[in-house]
């Protein structure tokens, strides 16, 4: 296994998790995103679409099982923030707050709904925590921004951070 396949893991469950405002799901952050890709060209008359980036922060290795010279098992616990921006056009950011917050909640209950994104051979648990007592899923929103002086846009920046714990035979 590697980062890459747990990376893949996540970012397909979420793709595929029918979580309402989410519109794309990148692999990494990009250096530049078109506008277009906030919105859905399948359902037009949409007025908020979210993109979220999947960041791993950092990669702790914990060995778990001995096992002599050539075998073992390790956990390798990810911090994965996804880094969501929901975009709106809504007059009010009021309006777009409340669909940020349908977002966050179809997110978040996704993120329980399955602990291991679907992957089981892949992902061991998701959202769980590291150890008992640890925050299973943080979620910190900053305020809404009015993009343009005109006021025609709204975003709204969102953190979400989890623990992703993957098991290897090591």
């Amino acid at each position: 296994m590697s980062r890459a396949t747990v990376r893949e893991a996540i970012a397909s469950y979420l793709e595929n998790a029918d979580i309402a405002h989410l519109t794309t799901v990148k692999r990494f952050p990009p250096k530049f995103t078109p506008e277009g890709e906030f919105f859905d060209d399948d359902e037009p008359g949409l007025a908020s679409g979210t993109i979220l980036f999947l960041y791993f922060q950092s990669q702790d290795e914990t060995r778990i099982a001995l096992g002599g010279a050539h075998n073992g098992r390790k956990a390798v616990e990810y911090t994965l923030i996804l880094d969501c921006y929901l975009r709106s056009t809504h007059r009010k950011s009021e309006d777009a707050a409340s669909d940020n917050e349908e977002f966050i909640d179809a997110l978040t209950t996704a993120i329980r709904a399955d602990r291991q994104a679907g992957a089981p051979a892949v992902v061991f648990q998701w959202g769980e925590g590291s150890f008992p007592g640890s925050a299973d899923i943080s979620v910190t929103v900053d305020y809404p921004r009015v993009l343009r002086g005109s006021g025609s846009a709204t975003q709204i920046y969102s953190n979400v951070r989890v623990s992703v714990i993957e098991i290897l035979e090591s």
